[in-house]
């Protein structure tokens, strides 16, 4: 996830992409990294206010009553406000126990080992910004504005729909693994990429951009 590099050839492009891949160690999904004060995510969504304060915008939204969710693979992700559809291929842990990453740049990844888009917990999709080749599938993910809406197709025909609550950059040194990862009572989807300043050095981008969505309804496959 990455600005154009001058490299060439297959081989080094999926090296590119692992080098800018979202790095999120097992251990730590247990634990929020604390932050210096210099590293405190950067909200991309924060309107300002009368007062000149900056404040978080969010949607208020309510987990849909009875909604029955069952395990099974999503297979195609939809962002009808960026014009993004494209398939969902599984992700799991390398074995260093980082997170693995898409192998290309235009489909996404989801963290199998997490819930099932629309099942109660934080469900992961990962994608790239972009590559030497030109922008990947998440490019303008960034861009989302609070209410979005976001799609998944699942595996059984059923369709669950999202509403974006929020747009954070995180340094990649001090990415929330709790926050993003971790269970919790709601039934979240939450998207990541690349973002933030690129460090030639490294061929890597310096933060993750996430968006935060939950659940508002399951279409139910007839």
């Amino acid at each position: 996830m990455s600005r154009r590099s001058r490299k060439r050839g297959p081989s080094r492009e999926v090296t590119y992409w692992t080098l800018c891949g979202v790095f999120v160690l097992v251990g730590a999904l247990l634990a929020v990294h604390a932050s210096a004060p210099q590293d405190q995510p950067r909200r991309l969504l924060t309107p300002t206010t009368g007062s000149g304060a900056t404040t978080t915008a969010r949607v208020r939204v309510a987990t849909p009553v009875g909604a029955d969710v069952r395990r099974s693979w999503p297979r195609r992700l939809i962002v009808p406000s960026l014009g993004i559809s494209t398939s969902v291929g599984p992700l799991g842990l390398q074995s260093d126990h980082q997170v693995q990453v898409p192998t290309s740049v235009h489909t996404v990844g989801w963290f199998r080992l997490g819930p099932t888009p629309g099942q109660i917990g934080s469900s992961v999709i990962l994608g790239h910004v972009d590559s030497y080749l030109g922008p990947g599938v998440f490019f303008s993910i960034k861009r989302l504005g609070v209410g979005a809406l976001i799609e998944v197709v699942l595996d059984d025909g059923d369709t669950v729909r999202f509403r974006v609550l929020e747009v954070v950059q995180y340094a990649k040194s001090h990415f929330p693994d709790a926050l993003v990862y971790g269970t919790s009572g709601a039934r979240l989807l939450n998207l990541v990429t690349c973002g933030g300043t690129f460090d030639h050095a490294t061929g890597s981008y310096e933060s993750n951009i996430v968006v935060f969505s939950r659940l508002v309804g399951v279409d139910a496959a007839t």
